[in-house]
């Protein structure tokens, strides 16, 4: 190189796969991470298994802390794609930390404005190519998980999986995405028959034909939710995620003793300790519940309080949270939670969780025969701050 020759300008190489980014970009064009100047590729290319708009997106969250709703919201939650447990992670998605809680001061969670950005360039992108249904199919990934913070997304979603599927029925990830979608709208129905289709194509696929019975959970018929669970059982015995909802479906239909043994097998496949634990909380308190309907020799209608507490224990988020319950009468009382991110809700998500347990006190008191007004907060146990209150006439 001669002396008068310019120096080579600095590439910029992208942390994550290196590839080489243009000027001027702020995400990678290989797999789509968030770029920093840099003037040598780390590592040789390595073909990514993600999406690149997938791991822009969930890359965009985890910038402002949003690992915790990627489960958080899956549900309309809820259960998750499971009752009482995190769903599975997608083959083309990160799992969510395990654990995770924003604190209750942090702020409410926003999508920011570059990942906003970067969604209207893809979807300009898929909408001037219509009969792609690879770029379809990647930006209705995209709008579903933006759809967990902004449930606009979710309906763009809805509308660019079924483009992919007028393109072709039979493309199984636009099926189980459309699945998905209505699942966290809770649009049950909807959700079953896209599981269903799905599953005519791919009948093997356990983690799908489990979000089915789950479906069938929430729709109010527990039995045709054991059949589905009992079905993937079959094929995997040790599938952890259909023990744990099986053992859900068997306590919904009051059936102590096989929610006892699902939840048994469930505590052996336990992935981590935490939710061991959990799981072991959910045995205890089912066991008491069966010693109290032995001693008595036959069962009794439940009150107020006990119908309350059923209730939130069997909310897939806040029940693993609940220290205790402290009644000051007969339907007004606290629920004591901890590390349970309510400041941290996106408001429509906040008001939908408040607006669920508003209609469980509602349905506990007509269940009971309790007269008066309900009330109940909710207190972050830690600092004793109350976090919310929900009252029901």
């Amino acid at each position: 190189m001669s002396e008068t020759s310019p120096l080579p300008r600095p590439v910029r190489f992208c942390p994550g796969c290196g590839e080489p980014a243009a000027s001027g970009a702020s995400f990678c064009s290989g797999c789509g991470a968030r770029l920093a100047a840099q003037t040598a590729p780390p590592h040789a290319k390595q073909p990514s298994s993600l999406p690149p708009a997938a791991l822009v997106v969930l890359g965009g969250f985890l910038a402002v802390g949003l690992a915790l709703w990627v489960l958080l919201l899956a549900p309309g939650k809820e259960p998750t794609r499971m009752p009482l447990a995190q769903k599975k992670p997608e083959p083309d998605g990160p799992a969510p930390a395990a654990g995770a809680a924003l604190p209750q001061s942090h702020p409410p969670i926003e999508i920011p404005a570059d990942v906003k950005r970067y969604i209207g360039e893809l979807e300009q992108k898929a909408a001037a190519q219509p009969k792609d249904a690879a770029a379809w199919k990647a930006v209705a990934q995209v709008e579903y998980r933006a759809g967990q913070v902004d449930r606009v997304y979710l309906a763009k979603a809805e509308a660019s999986f079924g483009h992919v599927l007028e393109l072709d029925p039979k493309d199984l990830d636009a099926l189980r995405g459309l699945g998905n979608v209505y699942f966290d709208r809770e649009e049950y129905g909807k959700a079953v028959e896209s599981y269903q289709r799905y599953l005519v194509l791919k009948p093997d696929e356990a983690n799908v034909r489990t979000d089915l019975g789950t479906m069938y959970l929430y729709g109010g018929d527990p039995q045709k939710a054991i059949a589905e669970y009992a079905k993937v059982l079959a094929k995997d015995p040790k599938f952890y995620q259909a023990h744990y909802n099986l053992g859900i479906a068997y306590a919904q239909k009051g059936d102590t003793a096989k929610a006892l043994a699902e939840l048994g097998e469930a505590r052996a496949l336990a992935p981590d300790d935490r939710t061991r634990k959990q799981i072991e909380s959910m045995i205890d308190q089912a066991k008491g519940e069966e010693g109290r309907s032995a001693a008595s020799g036959s069962v009794k209608p439940k009150g107020f309080q006990d119908l309350v507490e059923d209730s939130l224990r069997s909310h897939p988020i806040a029940g693993p949270k609940i220290v205790r319950l402290e009644w000051s009468s007969a339907t007004e009382g606290q629920v004591r939670l901890r590390e349970f991110p309510m400041q941290g809700m996106p408001e429509t998500v906040r008001q939908k969780f408040l607006d669920r347990l508003k209609g469980q006190l509602a349905d506990a008191k007509r269940e009971s025969g309790s007269a008066g007004a309900a009330k109940l907060e909710l207190v972050d146990d830690a600092s004793g701050q109350v976090m919310a209150t929900v009252t029901a006439e």
